[in-house]
């Protein structure tokens, strides 16, 4: 019964934050917290620009949330779908299987997060700022 309320809990919550995103535009209104990695580093950490590119999304403007970034819009559909996935599983009763993620994955992830935090602080396209 604990899953099926931490579902619900989840997609209520998500939903919300998608509301609170929608009215308020990160940066210019409302509570939204800062990158500490850039505030001590001044480079970009692979999370920055996702509250404005969600915003961007949520009033469907996909290339302007394209450009603050990237990874995390060709993301989405797999979050989504993962996600959506263990929620129609738990709704109905199931158990969701552990997860077992092979190591290769695990290690590509990795190396794909690791890559865009690298050449997103670059002066090269389309990196540049």
């Amino acid at each position: 019964m604990y899953r099926r309320s931490t579902v619900i809990a989840i997609w209520s919550l998500l939903a919300a934050g998608a509301a609170y995103l929608f009215v308020f535009e990160p940066g210019k209104s409302g509570f939204f917290p800062i990158c500490l990695f850039r505030l001590f580093t001044g480079f970009t950490c692979p999370g920055c620009g996702t509250a404005r590119a969600l915003h961007q999304i949520l009033h469907g403007h996909l290339v302007t949330a394209f450009t603050l970034n990237p990874l995390f819009l060709l993301a989405i559909p797999f979050m989504l779908f993962a996600f959506l996935r263990y929620s129609l599983i738990v709704l109905r009763g199931g158990v969701p299987r552990p997860n077992a993620l092979p190591a290769p994955y695990i290690y590509a992830l990795f190396f794909i997060v690791l890559s865009f935090w690298i050449f997103r602080n670059t002066p090269f396209y389309p990196f540049v700022s």
